[in-house]
């Protein structure tokens, strides 16, 4: 069993990781939406993931825009068994003021926020913990630390995202990263849906997007488009031939 595939961490059980969504509140205005309405139009493309980002607003604003999302989440989920979890980039004061009020949500942190050790304090065990690294160093204080769900790698291209991230590491270079990791993985940076596919077999848990939705002309298209080209997250050879996400009829047992 690979260290990234999702039975490594019983915690992950029940999401669809495959699509990962992180939200751009810029993005989304330029794209003549509201985040709310990207992230509903999205899930319901087959995001199984959504963190919410805005470094650009207080704290009130984010548990405003967090609320707004998780309703977008909740409207498509009626009548459904699907779970997605809702992730707060880094904004712990905020996931704490909602989990008091019986929200679950989740955190995800960089190398630079609140160490992971005092967030797991901070919210305590049930929430999923997320944290970006990119080198042996930050893994293994990751797996040390005992406390971190799921490792973000990247920037795999080139990305204006961020206008502080460094070079692309490549899609091989990924591989060799998400082996060392040794915590389930998601890549992140430049995704885009014509390069997706380069992303099967590398062991990844799933991939992260942000400007292939948050500026897509529609976002439920761009998602479903997404995880046509990922599929499984296996091989191209290793694909079932009836297609993904379901087992292939032909290996049921």
């Amino acid at each position: 069993m690979s260290a990234s595939s999702p039975e490594a961490n019983t915690r992950l059980a029940g999401i669809d990781a495959r699509l990962y969504l992180v939200t751009d509140s810029a993005q989304c205005r330029e794209a003549g939406r509201s985040v709310a309405d990207t992230v509903r139009e999205a899930v319901g493309g087959g995001v199984g993931i959504v963190q919410v980002r805005d470094k650009d607003i207080d704290d009130d604003a984010f548990y405003t825009l967090t609320r707004e999302v998780i309703a977008a989440v909740d409207s498509v989920l009626v009548d459904t068994n699907r779970r997605v979890p809702i992730v707060l980039n880094d904004r712990v004061a905020v996931a704490q003021r909602l989990l008091a009020e019986g929200v679950e949500v989740h955190i995800h942190v960089g190398q630079s926020d609140t160490p992971v050790e005092e967030v797991r304090e901070l919210i305590g065990p049930e929430p999923l913990l997320g944290l970006s690294a990119a080198n042996s160093t930050e893994f293994a204080a990751a797996r040390e630390s005992g406390v971190v769900d799921l490792v973000g790698i990247g920037p795999v291209y080139d990305t204006t995202t961020k206008t502080d991230a460094p070079d692309g590491i490549g899609p091989d270079r990924l591989g060799e990263l998400v082996g060392e990791a040794g915590l389930p993985a998601v890549a992140i940076g430049g995704i885009s849906t014509d390069r997706a596919a380069e992303l099967r077999g590398r062991g990844l848990l799933g991939i992260c997007v942000v400007s292939a939705i948050c500026r897509a002309e529609d976002p439920r298209a761009a998602a479903e488009e997404l995880l046509a080209e990922f599929g499984d997250g296996l091989a191209a050879a290793a694909q079932c031939p009836h297609g993904p996400p379901s087992p292939c009829p032909s290996q049921a047992p």
